[in-house]
C-alpha cells in the first residue's frame, strides 16, 4: 500500500513539473515580449534627402505621416515611437506625436492618438549629407496605445522654440528600407505632408518614404488566452481529485 502511495504521489509531482513547464512554453509562444519594435520603417539612405519636420512655436506645425500596418490578428499595444531627424539643434526635450487612420490626399482623416510628451534627442552617428546636418532619433517612451488591426500614419515631430532659431532646421531622414521591419519595408512612398504655413494640405511627401519607427507588443490572440485558461482549470481539477 505504502508503494502505491509513493508511486501516486509521484506522479503527481511529475504531472505539476509537466504542468509548469509547459505554462513558461506556452507563455513564451502566446505572449511577445514588450518594446519589440513592431514597425521601422528604414535608416537613412545613401545619397540623404529628407522633409522638414518640425513644430515651431513662432510659426506652425510641418509633419511627415508615413504609412504602416498593424497585421497581427488582436492588434499591437504601442510604448515607444520614434522619427530619425536630421538637425541643426540640440537640447531637444519634447515631441509631438499623431497616429491617424483613413488618411488620403487632402485629406487629414480620424486621430487615433496625438499628443506632446517628453522626448529624447540620440544621436544616430549618421550625418545626411543632402542637408549637412547630423541625424537625431527623437523618441517618445512611456505610451500605452491599442491599435487594432488595419492601416494607419505616423507623424513625430521635435518641438522647437522660437527662441532657438527652430525654423526649418530640423528634416526628418528619407528612407529607401534598409533594417526595415514590418509592413511596408520604407519602399512604397505613401507619404503625406502638412504644412500650412509652406502650403501643403496632406500633400504628396516627394515621393519618398521617411525614418520613423514604432515598439511595443504584440496582443495574444484569444484562442491562445483561452488554451493558457484551460491549462489552469485543468490543474486545478486535479489538485483537488488528489
Amino acid at each position: 500500500l505504502d508503494g502505491a502511495n509513493t508511486m501516486e504521489k509521484i506522479m503527481r509531482t511529475n504531472f505539476f513539473l509537466a504542468y509548469v513547464c509547459g505554462g513558461f512554453v506556452l507563455a513564451a509562444v502566446c505572449s511577445a515580449r514588450a518594446d519589440t519594435v513592431l514597425w521601422y520603417n528604414g535608416d537613412l539612405r545613401s545619397g540623404g534627402g529628407g522633409t522638414v519636420n518640425e513644430q515651431t512655436s513662432n510659426v506652425g506645425v510641418s509633419f511627415i505621416y508615413d504609412n504602416f500596418t498593424v497585421t497581427d490578428p488582436a492588434g499591437w499595444i504601442v510604448d515607444r515611437l520614434w522619427s530619425n531627424d536630421a538637425m541643426q539643434l540640440t537640447g531637444i526635450s519634447q515631441a509631438s506625436w499623431y497616429i491617424r487612420s483613413g488618411m488620403s490626399v487632402g485629406n487629414g482623416g480620424a486621430v487615433v492618438s496625438s499628443g506632446i510628451g517628453f522626448a529624447t534627442q540620440t544621436p544616430t552617428g549618421r550625418v545626411n549629407p543632402a542637408i549637412g546636418f547630423n541625424e537625431y532619433s527623437i523618441q517618445i517612451s512611456g505610451l500605452n496605445i491599442y491599435l487594432s488591426p488595419g492601416t494607419y500614419w505616423l507623424s513625430v515631430a521635435p518641438l522647437v522654440g522660437s527662441e532657438s532659431g527652430g525654423m526649418l532646421k530640423s528634416y526628418v531622414s528619407a528612407t529607401s528600407g534598409a533594417n526595415a521591419v514590418g509592413t511596408p519595408p520604407g519602399n512604397d512612398a505613401n507619404s503625406l505632408f502638412y504644412s500650412p504655413w509652406l502650403g501643403y494640405n496632406y500633400a504628396p511627401a516627394f515621393e519618398n518614404d521617411y525614418s520613423m519607427g514604432i515598439a511595443g507588443s504584440v496582443v495574444p490572440e484569444p484562442s491562445c488566452a483561452l488554451l493558457m485558461a484551460g491549462g489552469v482549470l485543468v490543474f486545478v481539477i486535479r489538485r483537488r481529485r488528489a
